[in-house]
């Protein structure tokens, strides 16, 4: 019995040096700041620059452009509203990129429309308006046109090409307009 008393006297000083040895080593060391957990998640910080090599694009529109723009507010029905340069991304939701569709969903990515008419009920996209120019001939303008054509087509939206050398009155764009946005998918007219 002598022997069991013995080992646990020494199991007993070697816990109780341990535990000191532990409180001490608390004491004396240096307490390190509380930093919270990172996430993997949490993208690294980017280091941005002082400046960038940018300029403004000026002017924003062509004259032609910017004279159709103006013409294009005021023929357009109550109710409506133009944006301009709206990139097919922010109109269209892509839904299945099946690997045929994908070359053109790419082409897409990049590109936009002259002139995004807007229901202000709802704000929906109704229709697109684009000018055609000078480069409406080349082989990639005709690509990109054909691209924005499917676009709109699948999603059932109009795009309306004009010509940007043509002299676009009030009158003529009012005629045109209210045509195609007097219908029963758009009860503003």
């Amino acid at each position: 019995m002598d022997a069991l008393v013995l080992d646990l006297l020494i199991i007993v000083a070697a816990a109780a040096l341990a535990g000191g040895a532990f409180f001490l080593g608390r004491q004396t060391a240096p307490r390190r700041a509380i930093q919270p957990p990172s996430s993997a998640s949490d993208p690294p910080a980017e280091v941005l620059p002082e400046h960038l090599a940018v300029k403004l694009h000026t002017p924003f529109f062509s004259l032609a452009e910017g004279a159709f723009f103006r013409t294009l507010e005021q023929a357009l029905p109550p109710g409506y509203r133009a944006f301009p340069n709206v990139r097919l991304y922010d109109v269209f939701q892509i839904i299945a990129a099946l690997p045929p569709q994908q070359a053109v969903l790419a082409r897409l990515r990049d590109e936009h429309v002259d002139f995004l008419i807007v229901s202000l009920d709802g704000h929906h996209p109704v229709a697109g308006i684009e000018l055609s120019g000078k480069t409406a001939n080349h082989a990639e303008q005709s690509r990109s046109d054909k691209a924005k054509d499917l676009a709109f087509h699948s999603a059932g939206l109009l795009l309306l090409r004009l010509r940007a050398e043509e002299d676009h009155t009030q009158e003529g764009l009012e005629a045109l307009l209210w045509r195609y946005l007097r219908s029963e998918q758009n009860p503003l007219l």
